[in-house]
């Protein structure tokens, strides 16, 4: 992954194609878009009842 991220600084991965422990996965996956989609989630999915290891909100 290293020789990726220097080869494309900033670049962002699509989440099915990501991997498995990336450590930064918000940012990998979801880019400035994170927050806005965690809103999303929380107001259409209060209880985190569908939750997916790569996916918005599977940290909280």
């Amino acid at each position: 992954m290293a020789f990726i991220r220097t080869a494309a600084p900033g670049a962002i991965s699509y989440v099915n194609e990501g991997h498995v422990f990336e450590p930064n996965l918000k940012q990998e996956f979801w880019s400035p878009n994170y927050e806005h989609l965690l809103s999303i989630k929380r107001r259409y999915d209060p209880t985190n009842l569908f939750r997916v290891l790569h996916g918005v909100g599977s940290d909280t």
